[in-house]
């Protein structure tokens, strides 16, 4: 099965969630995000900004700021480069690239090295900490040379046996499902 394929079928099974399961499904995926040692440990966390039938991530924002940690989301630019900018409230974003809400150009900048957890969106992934994302590459160039700890967030259907990676793609550290927390198996390579 290739990458195309692929997308095609996490999507279908993402999109086939009705929305209490999918607010019921988020809602598990932030209790066990929260109580996890190293987001408690971090000082500042960027995080996808969830749009459509990804895992919700407007509670997680809003648990960041109320914990007192730098909550940074991406803001997309043209030429396909992805920056980290600090934000201190859900209501300072509006839609941008592909209609995502994004954080203004004035929002402040976030170095990646400054990141101390980076909470990382999916169609889908695999126990290797492989994923598969929109095919833009965003969070693989992002990723590369990011030194601190990755996790991608999914609904269990979406976790996988094999994710089709190529020689660009980004691997995480983590996994958290609604049924747990998954090390990655060979993230670093």
């Amino acid at each position: 099965m290739n990458k195309a394929e692929q997308r095609k079928l996490l999507k279908a099974a993402r999109d086939g969630m009705s929305e209490s399961e999918r607010r019921e499904k988020s809602a598990a995926v932030l209790k066990l995000l929260t109580d996890w040692e190293i987001y408690k440990k971090a000082r500042a966390v960027m995080t996808y900004v969830s749009f459509g039938s990804e895992v919700g991530t407007d509670a997680i924002i809003e648990k960041i700021l109320s914990d007192g940690k730098t909550a940074a989301v991406p803001l997309c630019g043209d030429g396909a480069e992805m920056t980290a900018r600090v934000i201190r409230a859900r209501n300072e974003l509006s839609p941008g690239t592909y209609g995502v809400p994004e954080p203004t150009e004035s929002s402040p900048l976030l170095s990646k090295d400054d990141i101390d957890l980076m909470i990382v969106p999916g169609l889908g992934f695999d126990k290797s900490g492989n994923r598969i994302g929109y095919g833009k590459g965003y969070y693989d160039r992002y990723l590369k040379n990011y030194r601190g700890v990755s996790v991608g967030l999914c609904c269990g259907a979406c976790l996988r046996d094999n994710i089709c990676g190529g020689p660009h793609d980004q691997k995480v550290d983590f996994i958290i499902t609604e049924n747990g927390l998954i090390e990655a198996e060979n993230a670093q390579e």
